[in-house]
């Protein structure tokens, strides 16, 4: 696909395209750059989000480890106030037969004392595990947000210097658009817009130096001529040999 140019200096426009070119790639790479920093930002956010559900399962499982120790507590507290009321009453029980039933009873709760004793032995252990792993899933939580804390800091400056940066490229593309032939730059940007990073491409040997697609001599011939503007028959994009 040739594209005539009667009153074009088409070696000068290249030399120009070329230069707007630069221009536009650095342009592109720092956008997608930009665009980028959300999707970090949500990576960052999801991973402290992981921390701390990890730091709020040990804090509950903490929690109900020491409600389940506190009911084991009360319900020892209870039984040692019954062992103490019967063994009051024994002394008031003439009945031996009555007597002997009410200590067998003493004796009975005070075995459920040895066993819920036993189990509030091994809540005690188990709250001082869950408190250590507690301990380390905040520490863990804590570090992580302040990695992200820096990160984020890092981003919003990055995001300060990038803007800055695109709004002097675009300065400096709007000037520099301005000598290209509106014609030439119409093509260009019509094939910018749809190949992204970049609308020309250097012939290299017999191929596009971008889409590796094999070129016709006469293509090549066109190109090196430097007489009107020729592309690529595969990606459409500009041709031009490098000097």
């Amino acid at each position: 696909m040739n594209m005539p140019e009667n009153s074009i200096n088409i070696k000068e426009e290249l030399k120009n395209l070329i230069e707007l070119q630069r221009l536009d790639s650095e342009i592109y790479d720092l956008e997608s750059e930009r665009e980028a920093f959300p999707g970090r930002l949500a990576e960052m956010d999801s991973s402290l989000e992981g921390k701390k559900s990890g730091m709020n399962s040990a804090e509950e499982e903490m929690k109900v480890l020491q409600v389940k120790k506190n009911e084991k507590e009360t319900d020892m507290q209870e039984k040692e106030a019954k062992i103490r009321k019967y063994e009051a009453d024994l002394y008031q029980i003439k009945n031996n037969k009555e007597y002997k039933a009410l200590q067998q009873e003493i004796d009975s709760i005070k075995a459920d004392v040895s066993l819920v004793e036993e189990d509030i032995i091994n809540l005690f252990d188990k709250i001082e595990e869950a408190q250590t792993k507690f301990n380390e899933e905040k520490r863990i939580f804590e570090d992580e947000r302040s990695r992200v804390e820096e990160e984020k800091a890092q981003i919003k400056d990055d995001e300060q210097k990038l803007a800055a940066r695109l709004d002097e490229l675009g300065a400096r593309r709007t000037a520099f658009a301005a000598k290209i032939n509106p014609e030439v730059l119409i093509q260009y940007e019509k094939i910018l817009k749809n190949r992204g990073r970049s609308a020309l491409s250097p012939v290299k040997g017999e191929s596009c130096g971008e889409c590796n697609m094999h070129l016709r001599p006469q293509v090549i011939d066109g190109a090196n001529l430097r007489k009107e503007l020729v592309f690529c028959e595969n990606c459409s994009r500009i041709l031009y040999v490098e000097d």
